[in-house]
């Protein structure tokens, strides 16, 4: 049984139908404001901890797939328990519950900082630290997702939406670049990175702080988490199937495609024989290309050509992997870079905006979540990525990445072709 709180009125104004400032969203609502900081703060410190962990992988291992594994201890919690976060995201106050995952993951990048320093961190330690993040960010992103309709309103939701983009595409360019140049002068030692993410996680926790509307669930549930479980897949499969179609188009960039990135140390090492600053410079100019699609999204208001944009996104994304593992010429790598990191941000905001938009507010939490899935078959893909590179070639690893992201996309539109009328 549910019963049906009273609806918690919008703090935002009337809008028009298009924005011509990109800072829409962050000026209507405090609230949002917030959250958006908190963003930013969170995105610096994963792509720093991310960087820190896989070099810090390559440097133990010498070996991609071991990399690849890393990776799938940390997106194991994506697959087994993804669209239980969205459940959480839906049943609980938001505000609380990211509060509590936030502390959760800053005492994570502490317990490395402390193996680091001391000098006892092991394979295994890292495996474990990287599930247990996981645990966090599979519960961090739905409830964060979900919450921003209910600061902005439906009418700002892509040009919000856009503004979560443009955060990660800032600290993506700043961190990893900033991780990659204290790694090099550091000797290698990763524990700087572990320092910074602990500091970003404690700016994240002020900027939630100050978020004053509580996001508590528009519904109150009085069925078991079970069977909320149950009821969100029975919703995306008989209810609204384009949103299973999303799920399986994202796939491509977010699995397969995004999967290169596991890669880079190898292809920093083997293929541009360079080192970690390198390899922190291409993951933070790819970023440049983030910013800028991300800000044309946010001005552009309620878009009526997302379908063709998820498909051209997703097959730019594919050939740039492809043709980046052929070069060794680092300023032509640094020129896909910038157009992988365009494609991903817009793909990216395309698809969760759509997500949102498409589906009854009980149920986006549950919904957002199942593009968590993507992240655990992402490590998979990579494990994939890294055994074919380590048995073959660096070239082949980029190729089978980009190739399946390139053929699940075509796959999913030739399915289903409602997504053009998106």
């Amino acid at each position: 049984m549910i019963v049906k709180n009273n609806p918690k009125p919008s703090n935002t104004s009337k809008s028009k139908s298009r924005f011509s400032n990109p800072l829409t969203s962050v000026n209507l609502s405090h609230d949002f404001k917030y959250l958006w900081l908190g963003q930013g703060g969170q995105g610096f410190a994963m792509w720093s901890e991310m960087i820190a962990r896989n070099w810090l992988t390559y440097q133990i291992t010498g070996s991609a797939q071991a990399i690849g594994i890393v990776n799938l201890f940390r997106a194991i919690p994506f697959v087994s328990l993804g669209l239980f976060g969205g459940v959480i995201a839906d049943r609980f106050p938001k505000r609380k519950t990211l509060m509590i995952i936030q502390f959760w993951s800053l005492s994570i990048y502490i317990v490395m900082l402390i193996l680091i320093s001391t000098g006892i961190i092991e394979l295994w330690h890292i495996y474990t630290t990287a599930f247990c993040l996981g645990l966090g960010m599979a519960i961090n992103q739905p409830l964060r997702t979900s919450f921003i309709p209910q600061m902005v309103g439906k009418e700002h939701m892509l040009n919000a939406m856009s503004l979560n983009s443009m955060a990660m595409g800032v600290t993506r360019l700043i961190g990893p670049a900033v991780v990659g140049y204290i790694i090099a002068i550091s000797n290698d030692n990763v524990a700087p990175a572990y320092l910074l993410s602990g500091i970003a996680y404690l700016f994240v926790i002020f900027t939630t702080f100050k978020i004053n509307d509580k996001g508590n669930p528009s519904e109150i549930h009085k069925n078991s988490p079970l069977n909320d479980f149950t009821d969100g897949i029975k919703y995306m499969f008989s209810e609204n199937r384009t949103v299973l179609w999303l799920v399986i188009l994202a796939l491509g960039p977010l699995a397969f495609g995004f999967s290169y990135i596991s890669l880079l140390p190898v292809y920093v090492d083997v293929k541009l024989n360079l080192g970690a600053a390198a390899f922190g410079g291409i993951q933070s100019i790819s970023s440049i290309g983030a910013l800028i699609s991300a800000s044309l999204l946010a001005s552009s208001g309620n878009l009526k050509i997302k379908g063709k944009l998820l498909l051209g996104t997703t097959l730019l994304y594919g050939a740039g992997v492809i043709i980046m593992g052929y070069t060794n010429i680092l300023l032509i790598c640094f020129l896909i870079a910038i157009f992988i990191g365009g494609s991903q941000s817009v793909f990216r905001t395309c698809i969760s905006s759509t997500i949102v938009d498409i589906t009854e507010e009980k149920y986006r939490g549950r919904m957002i979540s199942m593009t968590m899935l993507d992240m655990g078959m992402a490590a998979v893909a990579s494990i994939i990525a890294g055994r074919i590179t380590d048995v073959l070639d660096i070239t082949y690893g980029m190729l089978f990445c980009g190739a399946f992201c390139i053929i699940i996309g075509l796959i999913t539109f030739i399915s289903h072709k409602k997504l053009f009328r998106i």
